[in-house]
């Protein structure tokens, strides 16, 4: 018998950002789409990065719930914000949920999830959404990143 793995793809819509840096005679701009990748097997997945609101990651979480899959794993590909902080959304539903990304991935999250980045940039660039931001304490010795935190 062969298990083959399946993969979807849920794209995140653009939201609008607030940014100085916009072509002359433009108005405003948005933020690319976010795709979000689960890959799974018969009963289990995993998801391959995450969006950056609140309400893009409730329906992210609500597509995957709709899979009937259970989520095992979320793993960062890179560690811009926009790629990981929906980790805590998703384990809400998933809590058995392991966070996973390479140490040098971990090193550009811990500081794209320190304050002074998250209000200063993704806060800034995102005012009118709910960003989410977590506290954490990561593994910096491995490649796990153990995640604890908050919305704020």
């Amino acid at each position: 018998m062969t298990n083959l793995l399946q993969w979807e793809v849920f794209v995140s819509a653009q939201i609008p950002v607030v940014t100085n840096d916009i072509a002359p005679g433009t108005s405003g701009m948005k933020w690319s789409p976010i795709s979000s990748t689960l890959i799974s097997g018969k009963r289990d997945a995993v998801l391959v990065d995450t969006a950056i609101t609140i309400d893009q990651n409730q329906k992210l979480v609500d597509w995957i719930a709709a899979s009937g899959k259970n989520l095992t794993t979320i793993y960062a590909t890179h560690g811009h914000g926009d790629h990981f902080f929906g980790v805590n959304t998703i384990q809400k539903k998933f809590p058995k949920a392991r966070f996973m990304a390479t140490r040098e991935v971990i090193a550009v999250m811990q500081k794209q999830a320190s304050a002074p980045v998250v209000n200063g940039y993704w806060k800034q660039g995102f005012q009118d959404k709910s960003i989410q931001r977590s506290s954490s304490r990561m593994n910096s010795k491995g490649a796990l990143w153990s995640w604890k935190g908050n919305n704020s």
